[in-house]
């Protein structure tokens, strides 16, 4: 009788090979984490020098952020210039902000998405604000390269590549 190929077991090392090729390591993860804790950190007084901030440390020189959907006039943002520009437009428009990740969503080497939660305070309205976002997140060469943003976590796993299952199929 002939085994077909998904009733065979991968061995010790094709399933490492398959594991290391397919998902992205903890610490893609946890340079995300390390952004998000020292973008919350951040004070005003430290863009007055801001590629010497810490969450530039995180950002590779040629990263891509992207603006939550909903915000009028939403664009992408390139490189160090765009990610303090990035930073500045919350600044003027947050007294408050907040990001927190909640979940790791595997999509690839390299690639997951996030599900933020995002809290804030309108710097003139003093309006609360808070959100969840569904970050995009591509990690290269250790630092974040690309964040896209999205309101919907169907549309952030499918521009991730990540496999959608039915909640309900085990």
């Amino acid at each position: 009788m002939s085994v077909r190929w998904s009733e065979r077991a991968l061995s010790h090392d094709e399933a490492a090979k398959m594991a290391e090729r397919n998902a992205p390591q903890e610490e893609d993860f946890q340079v995300f984490r390390y952004l998000c804790d020292a973008f919350n950190g951040l004070g005003e007084s430290q863009l007055d020098d801001p590629l010497g901030a810490e969450p530039f440390r995180y950002l590779h020189e040629d990263v891509e952020l992207q603006d939550y959907p909903g915000i009028p006039g939403a664009t992408w943002h390139e490189g160090h210039a765009g990610a303090l520009q990035w930073t500045t437009n919350l600044w003027e428009s947050f007294g408050d902000f907040y990001l927190e990740p909640r979940e790791f969503i595997r999509a690839g080497r390299g690639r997951f998405v996030c599900v933020t939660a995002t809290f804030g305070q309108g710097r003139r309205s003093g309006l609360q604000l808070s959100l969840t976002a569904y970050a995009v997140v591509t990690v290269e060469d250790d630092k974040i390269r690309r964040i896209g943003i999205t309101a919907d976590r169907e549309a952030a796993l499918e521009a991730a590549g990540a496999a959608t299952r039915d909640p309900a199929t085990p």
